[in-house]
């Protein structure tokens, strides 16, 4: 393996806006929906629907966040 010169750069398949990761994080969110509306129709106790609220945001934000860098990364205009 290829030692980096400066330990705080990131390895090319961990920079942001790369392609893994809307097959990584796009079935995780579809997972953590269903879950979520599974506990709230149960009846499930608070704590458990807030974190799974918060996975649900968590997923969401990322994939979100994965689009933005993508998109500043391709823009010719940079």
């Amino acid at each position: 393996m290829r030692q980096h010169s400066d330990p705080r750069t990131p390895p090319p398949w961990a920079k942001p806006g790369n392609r893994w990761t809307p097959w990584i994080f796009w079935p995780l969110l579809c997972w953590s929906i269903t879950l979520l509306v599974w506990r709230v129709i149960d009846g499930a106790s608070a704590v458990r629907i807030a974190v799974t609220a918060g996975l649900t945001l968590l997923f969401g934000s990322l994939l979100a966040a994965n689009r933005a860098a993508r998109r500043t990364r391709d823009d010719p205009r940079n």
